[in-house]
């Protein structure tokens, strides 16, 4: 049997370790890709949290993302959060977010008012 045979029986034998090293490779190219929007970004490329919540700066009469793709009645608590922070201001929040800072139920929806009547949303309430 001549050389050039022999070389050519190994490469079929061994085609699977070739096959793997392609998938291994495009895998962890695949993985970079997906990880690299970046540490403390989401997708869209908002901020997120340590505990997870998305904040998204939008104009006074619009609503984020996170809201406009929820169910109509969490648009509208969004809405109303928007338009009635004197009244959110006193009502307690029971889902245990005070431990991220949370004073009363209007900081799941807002997390601040800009002076040019920008408004930064969060998520939280969404979720």
């Amino acid at each position: 049997m001549g050389k050039r045979k022999r070389c050519e029986q190994k490469r079929k034998r061994y085609w699977w370790v070739n096959l793997i090293a392609a998938l291994l490779v495009a895998g962890g190219l695949g993985a970079a890709l997906y990880f690299s929007g970046g540490g403390d970004r989401a997708r869209g490329g908002s901020p997120i949290t340590p505990s997870g919540d998305r904040f998204e700066a939008v104009g006074a009469d619009d609503l984020p993302p996170f809201a406009r793709q929820a169910s109509s009645k969490i648009r509208e608590a969004y809405r109303y959060a928007a338009a009635h922070p004197d009244v959110l201001q006193y009502i307690p929040c029971f889902c245990g977010c005070q431990n991220i800072g949370h004073r009363h139920n209007g900081d799941c929806y807002v997390k601040e008012r800009d002076a040019d009547g920008r408004i930064t949303f969060t998520n939280h309430a969404a979720t």
